[in-house]
Formats: structure tokens, sequence, C-alpha cells
């Protein structure tokens, strides 16, 4: 590194303050801090995003519970001080004084926006550059194209980077709209993700159920969002895997948790599991590996995708076996992490984990240290906007 930056790292935590969401930001924040620069962690409600409270279940105006998250967080990691939460629906400003959050801004080498989420005020983009991640791709490309409100937001950035890796690599039918998608993969912190020496318990996973309102149309074609249906497909899974665990640690499930259980899988509740950050890494370090699916948008459209949560399995030593969403062209498969299309695949992937375990925790750990680890990750989006 030439020199210490002013970054500022815009992205969602108090409006979504579960273990997930949380670790990811502060992956950003501190592994850019540790690399030596100055980091501000910048979030913003606009007049729409109600901070959901996982004690009452739905998006309040009151922040508390998110911010509370947040500060103890970041006080943990030694981030006192170094993020603000701009509440239009309170009508105020925390963590920071408006003129010292407007000083920093204006003078910041970067506004790194994550995912996209924030509104793009006057004050906060005088810095030199402006760079966004799409970290949901296919929906975020077909939205650009069909929504020039979202097209203008992106195109604001002096570049826009994307989680769908193969987007800019392979020939697709996914619309583009002109804009030189730089790929990216999300960046892991490897001490906070230690194996454990336990061969650990269950192949599991965490996420959301279903997701309305976000399933796409591409060439006439439609593409779903929701993992709910893909599950429907190996409901059966259990049954071809005698002695092993299966789980499904999923938010929203209702009626489907109790068929499912039926099935032989062990149901958990993600809300209640992810609302302590702490709870929800030793969830996935506990675990014996992660099985799971990924949305139809990005399995039959290839676009690369890959996500955090999967990478941090890796990092803690826990073989991942996902839907082939394409990754297998930037990271290697076969070993630790493997891709699968159909039930039969993946209960050969199951088997062969089960007959080497350790082998293959070796092999998840390496490829977070050779593809995910933060500082790597996070120096080649800096080489790529010439801030390196």
């Amino acid at each position: 590194m030439s020199r210490s930056l002013k970054i500022v790292v815009a992205g969602y935590a108090v409006g979504f303050p579960m273990g997930g969401q949380i670790w990811m930001m502060l992956t950003y924040v501190l592994g850019l801090t540790r690399m030596g620069h100055e980091v501000l962690f910048l979030e913003d409600t606009s007049d729409w995003s109600y901070p959901f409270d996982p004690v009452h279940g739905y998006g309040r105006v009151d922040s508390s519970f998110g911010r509370g998250i947040l500060d103890d967080m970041f006080d943990r990691f030694g981030l006192k001080g170094r993020w603000a939460y701009n509440s239009e629906l309170e009508n105020r400003l925390y963590g920071m004084s408006r003129d010292k959050l407007d000083r920093f801004c204006a003078e910041a080498d970067l506004l790194l926006n994550v995912s996209g989420v924030n509104p793009l005020r006057e004050n906060y983009t005088r810095c030199r550059l402006k760079a966004v991640i799409d970290t949901d791709p296919v929906f975020t490309q077909v939205k650009i194209d069909q929504d020039p409100a979202t097209r203008s937001y992106y195109q604001a950035h002096d570049v826009c980077f994307t989680f769908g890796h193969n987007l800019v690599s392979k020939p697709t039918t996914i619309p583009l709209a002109g804009i030189d998608w730089k790929p990216t993969v999300p960046p892991i912190l490897l001490d906070q993700w230690m194996p454990l020496d336990s061969p650990g318990q269950g192949y599991t996973t965490i996420g959301t159920w279903d997701a309305k309102g976000r399933d796409v149309v591409i060439d006439g074609k439609p593409f779903s969002w929701r993992k709910s249906i893909k599950y429907e497909t190996l409901i059966d899974m259990p049954k071809r895997v005698p002695g092993v665990e299966m789980e499904l640690t999923f938010s929203g499930m209702g009626d489907d948790g109790l068929r499912f259980a039926r099935h032989g899988w062990i149901v958990r509740d993600a809300l209640a599991l992810s609302q302590n950050c702490w709870d929800y890494r030793d969830y996935i370090r506990n675990s014996r590996a992660e099985f799971t699916v990924a949305k139809d948008q990005n399995v039959k459209l290839k676009s690369g995708w890959f996500s955090e949560r999967s990478a941090s399995y890796l990092a803690a030593g826990r073989p991942v076996v996902t839907e082939d969403t394409g990754f297998g062209t930037f990271l290697p498969t076969g070993e630790g992490l493997f891709a699968f299309e159909t039930m039969d695949e993946a209960v050969r992937h199951i088997e062969n984990i089960e007959a080497n375990l350790d082998h293959h925790r070796r092999a998840a750990r390496s490829i977070a240290e050779v593809h995910f680890e933060a500082g790597k990750v996070l120096g080649d989006m800096l080489q790529a906007l010439d801030l390196a």
C-alpha cells in the first residue's frame, strides 16, 4: 500500500441487524482498516428503510436494536465511533455529528457502496471516487435494465463491481446496460472463522425461505429468486444419506417447516439463531458442512455468484455442497467445495465428504485462504480502482 486512504463504506446493517449481514459489513470496514486505511461505515434509511427488529418481527421506526448490535460489534473490534446512521424516519443522525460526517466524506478518497441500498446524497458523494458492489447479480442487472432510476443510480458510480463473476467473462442473456462490470468475491476475515478440532454436526445452511417480488423475466422467460421452490425437489434428501443429519435453518418456513421435518430434515428458526452475531458464527463453525441451494436466477444463467455465507463455511474448514451457479470457472471444485445440479450428484458429493472428512475440511480452508481472504479481495478492488 502506497498511502493510507480515507474510505466511506456505505452499507446495510442497522436495517437488518442479523448475524450474516453484520459480519459482511464488518468485514469490509475491518478488512480495510487492517490494511492501514481510515474507514467510516455509513448507513442511511432514505424514506423507506424501516429497520428490522427481530424481537418484534417487523420493521419499525425505532432503530435502537440495530444500532446497539452495530455499536457493540464495532466496539469489540476497535472501531468505536467509526459509524454513522442517518435516520430520515427518526429525523436524526446517530454515531457522530453532521459536521464530522460531512467533513470525512468530503476528504474521502473512496465511497464503497456495498449492495447499493443507500441514497447518494450530495454530501456523501464529494469523495474522489465512487464504487458500488452488486451483491445480488441477475436481479440487479434486470432492474437496471428496466428501471431508469436504478440505472441512473448505478451509473452515478465510477466503477461497478459484481458478485456475478461470469457476467463479464461468458456470453449471457443477462442485460448489462452498457456498464463495465468488474468481478469480485465476498471478503472473509479468516482469523474470525478459525476451524475447530471437532468434526462438526449436521449439513446446515442459514437463510430466507421465500422472498416475494424478486423474480425476474428475461427474454420472456421467468427466473425465480425463491429458495423454497428449489428445496421441494430435495425434500427426500435425508432418506438418501442415512446417518447424516440434514438441517434447514431458515426464516419464514411456516407450515413448510413441519412438512420438511416429517421428511427427516432438522428445522431451525434462522431469525432466532441470527439475532446474535456470535451464535450465527458458532453455528457455522460447529456444522459438519454446508448443504444449500441457490436462486434459480443464478443457477440457470450461471452467473458465477458465490455467497459470503458459503465462503464463511469454507473459512471455518467446513466443506460446501451447493447448487451450481457456474462458480467453477474461478474456484476449484471437487475437494472441499462441490457443485451439484441433481439430487444424485449431491448425494455422491456428501458420500465423498463423509469418506474423507479431514481431507475435505483442509481443502475447504485452503480455498478460503487463497480466494476469499479479506486483504487479498479488498486489495484487488483497490487495485482495480487505481488506489492500491
